[in-house]
């Protein structure tokens, strides 16, 4: 990202990737955080 941006001055591309890792951060942290519900038992808690 770093390289494509500022070495070869291809910033339209580097933006893409950009967006690219942001969205697949963003569903990967999705994913953990919906998951994580089953992760942990509270004592009292209906299952």
């Amino acid at each position: 990202l770093y390289r494509k941006g500022f070495l070869d001055y291809e910033f339209g591309y580097a933006a893409a990737l950009a967006w690219m890792l942001f969205a697949i951060i963003l569903a990967l942290t999705l994913l953990v955080v919906r998951t994580s519900r089953s992760w942990v038992y509270y004592e009292g808690e209906n299952r």
